[in-house]
């Protein structure tokens, strides 16, 4: 669901923070200022009962909003195309939705632009990366006056998530935008290193578990021709989504350099950042090693999914790190291809030459920002409208299974997926049929564990291979949303941070710049500013977890 680039500023200074939250503030503006709903939606409870939000919000669909998001990742079914899912939504809420859309890639550039210009903005906007500048410059809608009235939802949300307003709120206290939450996903569908265990067995090797094993199986991959066809083409390990992937490598060596990128609490609680750790030179002199001996996808820079599927579906590639649902799509999409027994699986993740068992980082508590345009004529049933599609467990169970009958029927008081989802006739994998049909999109949502076991543990090898990995999990670190005295401190110099870093490491991989430079590499970050930007993650840190103590 989601995942935290490395180059965009506001995502970065937010770090693991894509949230939302309540809390109360004298500063937003009263009910009666506020846009209000038709008369059908129109509700207005007292404050004793708490807040309220009964579907329809309109019962006529007299109301249509406009939504900017990420076009689905199922590039085939876009969300203009009206969905099934959707189809339901608008039958429970009443409201008509216009969809505005870009594909993932382009979309928070896209966004970020439209907002710097101020014009055409859309009723509500989903996105990942941090909106807190944006709420200061008075384009958002402040939110805590709304959580209160119709928040109805959200309030049960935050009895299970206590430490989530803290995540979402702004140093103020204020609320601009409404963030879905999650169980441990990394538990019910690892993100970690996946491989051809048919490869494998053909080869006579046994699955890799330490740094060296990989190495050596990559080697066999290269030189052994195990998709037998007498060509030597294999590209033993391929990646995508550019050099920050392999960041994932250093988790062998105890680093936590992609999810937290870089920025990690040590023993004592103080925040280090890792790409100065002597064990941060020891990954990349791996990884250019692999390169330099063909085992590692020289393109790793520039290939997208679309390019790592096709490299996989073709038999070029043996390994890559992605989720382990991938498995399934992989597989099949290799038996229509004319493969007998494919065997994609995941594995541990390798344990590094120091002796550390490696790991996998949890994702973040917080998922997603959605906010409201402050010139919505519609505000009140655009918070409404939030408030069901992320937060009620009616649509958690949509959201992420899709529609009954359709993708799954119930069974014994429970849902049971349908051969649309375990057979798709496209051979689709599950994330991929239940995604064409609008469910699991890159909106805000509350994301159970019982359901999202449910769509990526679809057979017994990935719920065995799940918990092979879960006893590998270490937490993520979140911070705070800085103030705006540490936002302007940060706003240059983690920029600039992150952007030579990412530079120099992938030419360092890829041997454009000698290792012998990793000195200079690691002094430069230090004159840069390293160290006002540590003061700044520490104060948010140790802001996060005194909110989390109080609580």
């Amino acid at each position: 669901m989601n995942k935290k680039s490395a180059t965009a500023l506001s995502a970065v200074l937010a770090c693991s923070i894509a949230a939302a939250g309540c809390t109360s503030s004298t500063d937003n503006p009263s009910a009666s200022s506020a846009p209000a709903a038709s008369p059908t939606a129109e509700v207005k409870p007292s404050a004793a009962s708490g807040p309220k939000n009964p579907m329809p919000i309109v019962t006529d669909g007299s109301v249509t909003l406009t939504v900017a998001i990420a076009d689905n990742p199922f590039a085939a079914a876009s969300l203009t195309q009206n969905l099934p899912v959707w189809q339901e939504i608008e039958k429970v809420t009443g409201v008509k939705i216009k969809w505005d859309v870009t594909p993932n890639s382009q979309y928070q550039t896209a966004l970020q632009t439209r907002m710097a210009a101020r014009t055409n903005l859309p009723d509500i906007m989903f996105t990942s990366f941090d909106m807190y500048k944006y709420g200061k410059d008075g384009l958002l809608l402040p939110l805590d006056d709304l959580l209160q009235k119709y928040g109805q939802n959200a309030a049960e949300v935050f009895k299970q998530k206590p430490l989530l307003p803290a995540l979402m709120k702004t140093p103020e206290g204020k609320t601009y935008h409404l963030s879905g939450t999650r169980d441990e996903e990394v538990a019910a569908g690892p993100y970690g290193w996946l491989i051809r265990k048919d490869w494998l067995d053909k080869l006579g090797l046994k699955e890799p578990n330490t740094i060296d094993d990989w190495y050596n199986v990559l080697k066999a991959f290269k030189d052994k021709d195990p998709n037998g066809n007498g060509k030597a083409d294999e590209i033993p390990m391929t990646n995508y989504n550019g050099v920050s992937q392999l960041y994932y490598w250093g988790n062998a060596w105890g680093l936590h350099l992609r999810t937290s990128d870089g920025y990690y609490p040590d023993a004592k609680g103080k925040i280090q950042y890792e790409w100065l750790d002597p064990k941060a030179k020891e990954m990349v002199v791996f990884l250019n090693k692999l390169i330099k001996e063909g085992l590692l996808d020289m393109e790793f820079a520039v290939n997208n999914k679309d390019q790592l599927t096709s490299k996989i579906i073709r038999s070029l590639s043996g390994a890559a790190l992605a989720w382990q649902e991938s498995n399934t799509l992989w597989n099949n999409k290799l038996k229509e291809s004319g493969e007998a027994n494919p065997q994609w699986l995941m594995t541990k993740p390798p344990a590094g030459p120091n002796g550390y068992k490696g790991h996998i980082e949890t994702t973040w508590l917080a998922n997603g920002n959605a906010v409201i345009n402050k010139e919505s004529k519609n505000a009140e049933i655009a918070f409404r409208w939030l408030d069901y599609v992320i937060y009620s467990m009616e649509n958690s169970k949509r959201a992420t299974l899709g529609v009954e009958g359709k993708s799954y029927t119930m069974k014994d008081g429970k849902p049971v997926f349908t051969d649309f989802v375990v057979k798709n006739p496209n051979g689709l994998g599950p994330v991929e049929a239940i995604r064409s049909i609008g469910a699991w999109q890159l909106n805000s949502l509350v994301m159970k564990k019982e359901y999202v076991s449910m769509l990526k543990l679809t057979d017994d090898v990935l719920t065995e291979r799940a918990k092979l990995v879960e006893p590998y999990i270490v937490p993520v670190v979140e911070f705070a949303i800085p103030t705006e005295e540490e936002f302007t401190k940060l706003n240059r110099k983690l920029t600039e941070i992150s952007t030579y870093k990412d530079e120099m490491v992938a030419k360092f991989i890829l041997g454009q710049e000698p290792i012998d430079k990793w000195d200079s590499f690691t002094q430069k970050i230090k004159d840069i500013g390293i160290a006002d930007v540590l003061a700044v993650r520490q104060a948010q840190y140790d802001r996060l977890m005194a909110n989390k103590a109080a609580n």
